[in-house]
């Protein structure tokens, strides 16, 4: 028989050669343990969605509607992998180790950039010239924001528009050398031009922002700072000619609370404060509605500067959140709303004296493919060409006091700068023409809640869309669709007029 190889243990007896010690079974049982703690610490520490700043996979259920839920095992692994024991924790240490040793981001949410500065990854599109607006959607855009300002004005209004630009547009110093800036023109160069021929009243505050001294945006958040949000308040007030009071003669104080939204992105557990220029005196308002925070969808603010009057409507996004102090200090009262699509309706801004519309540059789009609830204005239409057979569609609803009017022109007869028409025929002969909106399709819901968040899917399948909101229409039994160009009114559409249900 051949000889068995041997080992000896610590009392010299023999033991088979390979058979493990105390040292490695101890070994194996603390890997193991390891291991075990991220599932058996669950019902012990509670994941925190806040600090991921998204919605985390909810537990599933084994059986559902009374059989088996085949995606239990996919959707138990999404559970586990959102809801893990110290998963926060173990996020934020990855996320250190690589951008303090890496310069690089563990999310693709944020880009780390040189000198301690972060961005958002969700303006790398405008940063890069890439996926930009078609021409024909930039021009969707200012025809409805003209139709905006135009019904805005008709109710004796000013309206003012200013869009805020992203912070790698102001500041692409600090970006990442392997991300490098497109060449051309970003949507906002693109449509400034726009804004103008189309009569907006409209304040370039990318100009408003490079005219500042100090640097005017958080180092690690998305937004302006304290200082940019008082140079913008100023650039709207002087817009419409609004005597305010400036802070120019008032020292700011620093505040040390502030967490920036790309700082909370990378590190969820461990974000670090970033100071900023405050302004106290600017914050003499209560909130009058059931909020208490700036981050809410719905506000509504009174002074308590006994020298404030007046009512301001601000729709707007979260670049909006450090203006509510600045406006709800001049104004009596300051509705400031994020709600999507907008209600411009004539009950919506009853009282108001000013309206306000900002929004920030990555979302520029928005205004092609969400146009707000306001009664489309009746138009006076003399003539019209000869009808044309076209693929134009037209389908109608109700939404509230409205009938809604919508569908897609066939691009064959629309250019670029045509302006859509809907008339509607009644039973007494009479007829009545309204100007639509112009809508670009609503491709995809954007990733953060500035996008598309409570947005109506748009029906429109092509650039050439259109929705007209119609108030009294009862009665209305036939429709027609014209598409003007030029000085020609071309009918492109004849239909009875029939409700989806």
């Amino acid at each position: 028989m051949a000889d068995r190889d041997v080992a000896t243990n610590e009392e010299g007896k023999e033991r088979p050669a390979g058979a493990p010690t105390w040292m490695n079974i101890a070994f194996v049982a603390a890997t193991l343990g390891a291991l075990a703690v991220p599932l058996v610490g669950m019902p012990f520490v509670s994941a925190d969605s806040s600090a991921e700043k998204r919605e985390l996979a909810e537990k599933p259920a084994l059986m559902q509607d009374g059989s088996f839920n085949t995606a239990y095992l996919e959707q138990a692994g999404s559970y586990f992998e959102d809801r893990f024991a110290f998963r926060t924790q173990l996020v934020d240490l990855d996320a250190t180790l690589k951008e303090r040793l890496f310069g690089t981001s563990a999310t693709s949410n944020v880009v780390v950039g040189t000198d301690g500065w972060l961005y958002y990854a969700g303006t790398l599109d405008d940063y890069q010239r890439v996926n930009q607006m078609s021409d024909q959607s930039l021009t969707n855009a200012a025809i409805n924001l003209s139709l905006m300002q135009e019904y805005v004005q008709s109710l004796g209004k000013s309206f003012t528009f200013t869009v805020c630009p992203n912070k790698n547009s102001l500041y692409p110093e600090h970006m990442p050398y392997y991300l490098p800036q497109g060449p051309g023109e970003s949507n906002l160069d693109r449509i400034e031009p726009l804004l103008d021929a189309y009569g907006i009243n409209y304040v370039d505050m990318g100009e408003v922002m490079l005219a500042q001294d100090d640097v005017v945006y958080y180092e690690r958040d998305s937004h302006w700072n304290g200082a940019g949000a008082l140079a913008g308040y100023n650039a709207l007030l002087d817009a419409i000619g609004r005597p305010h009071e400036t802070y120019a003669d008032v020292e700011p104080t620093m505040d040390d609370e502030h967490v920036g939204d790309v700082e909370g992105m990378l590190h969820p557990s461990t974000a670090t404060v970033e100071q900023g220029p405050r302004w106290a005196d600017a914050e003499r308002f209560v909130y009058t509605n059931d909020t208490s925070s700036v981050e809410d969808s719905f506000i509504i603010t009174t002074s308590e500067d006994p020298q404030a009057h007046d009512i301001v409507m601000v729709y707007r996004d979260s670049f909006g959140n450090a203006l509510i102090p600045y406006l709800a200090t001049a104004y009596h009262t300051g509705v400031f709303t994020k709600r999507i699509p907008y209600d411009m309706s004539e009950q919506a801004l009853k009282g108001v004296r000013d309206v306000m519309v900002e929004r920030v540059e990555r979302h520029l789009s928005f205004f092609a493919t969400q146009p707000p609830y306001m009664p489309a204005p009746e138009r006076t239409v003399e003539e019209l060409s000869a009808a044309a057979e076209t693929a134009t569609t037209l389908t109608a609803s109700t939404n509230g006091p409205y009938l809604v009017l919508e569908g897609d022109i066939d691009p064959e007869y629309a250019e670029q700068d045509s302006r859509y028409y809907v008339r509607l025929s009644f039973a007494d002969g009479s007829m009545r023409t309204y100007e639509a909106f112009h809508v670009s399709p609503l491709e995809q819901e954007s990733q953060d809640s500035e996008g598309a968040e409570d947005a109506l899917a748009a029906s429109v399948r092509t650039e050439q869309g259109y929705r007209a909101y119609v108030t009294g229409a009862s009665g209305a039994q036939h429709a027609t669709v014209i598409v003007k160009t030029g000085d020609d009114f071309v009918p492109v559409y004849e239909g009875d007029l029939s409700l989806d249900e």
